[in-house]
């Protein structure tokens, strides 16, 4: 062995080596690795709260006891922070007579970070059917316009515009660690609950959660009490006249089934549509209640399910 073979070995052997952490899957980590890691973490934090100055107070909303980044805010971080790249938006519309039903998928990419936001809306928020069902957006489309037809297009457009703008939002809370933060956790971060927009609350339903949507069989289980949308297919209806309170009125019982259950929804009016064998009811906020020993279904609305889910990839 030579001086030159000896000097290397030497040198070989002085040279530190990076201590390794075997996970539990078996994979090696370096301690590198980790700093690097954990120095992420803390220029994420830094980055975050640099995010949350360009809000305004109103940005963040108490949804329901819980913080929610409005789209106005999603915007206002996108134009300070940049780097997040932004797909194409596909939309997913269903139909249930009046009332559209949007879904938006948009993929979006902050600095490595991935993600496909998805933000939905529904025509049957009382900003678009005012709080009594007789106003709101679609109303003042309906006035402006003359045309039934031309201010459902419109409100469609709005719709669709409201889903890409809740989407944007999922996206920005997901990629910038808004999400799952709690009001003490943005505090921390500098941002104070008592200046946080408008206060939404859930409507309670079976698990004192939102309206939940269900098929008859999961309705015929729920607590009495419930309040639920129930979806079935028509098996036939009856319009009663029966006396409440002195006064007369019409109510029409709708039996609907899934093919394991058969229930009757009951609503107060006389009956406004005429289905046929096979075809789709959808049951609007449905409360169950007891009655000498029987389960009864009582609805603020019944309509026919016109048309399916279709996918729709246009603009808005």
């Amino acid at each position: 062995m030579d001086e030159q073979q000896v000097s290397t070995e030497v040198v070989e052997q002085e040279r530190p080596r990076a201590p390794m952490v075997v996970g539990e899957n078996g994979a090696m980590l370096s301690q590198a690795f980790i700093d690097s890691a954990e120095k992420q973490v803390e220029l994420r934090l830094r980055l975050l709260h640099t995010a949350l100055k360009a809000l305004k107070p109103h940005d963040i909303q108490d949804f329901d006891g819980k913080p929610y980044l409005e789209g106005e805010g999603a915007a206002r971080i996108m134009a300070v922070i940049r780097g997040f790249k932004v797909g194409e938006a596909k939309f997913s519309i269903e139909t249930i007579h009046p009332h559209f039903f949007i879904e938006c998928n948009i993929p979006m990419e902050f600095y490595g970070a991935t993600t496909v936001a998805i933000g939905d809306c529904s025509t049957a928020d009382p900003f678009f059917t005012g709080r009594d069902g007789a106003s709101g957006q679609y109303k003042r489309h309906l006035d402006r316009t003359g045309s039934e037809a031309m201010a459902a297009r419109l409100i469609l457009g709005d719709a669709k515009k409201k889903a890409r703008e809740n989407a944007l939002s999922h996206g920005v809370s997901e990629l910038m660690g808004i999400k799952g933060l709690s009001w003490e956790d943005l505090e921390k971060l500098g941002f104070s609950r008592s200046g946080a927009g408008a206060k939404v609350n859930y409507k309670k339903g079976s698990s004192g959660g939102e309206v939940k949507t269900m098929s008859v069989s999961e309705a015929s289980a729920v607590a009495i009490g419930s309040v639920v949308n129930i979806s079935g297919a028509y098996a036939s209806h009856e319009v009663r006249t029966v006396t409440a309170k002195g006064e007369e009125k019409k109510i029409t019982g709708y039996k609907i089934t899934d093919g394991k259950a058969t229930i009757t929804v009951q609503v107060w009016k006389a009956d406004e549509i005429d289905p046929s064998l096979g075809i789709d009811l959808f049951c609007s906020k449905v409360k169950i209640t007891e009655y000498q020993g029987k389960r009864q279904y009582t609805a603020e609305a019944v309509d026919p399910i016109i048309e399916g889910i279709r996918n729709d990839n246009s603009g808005e």
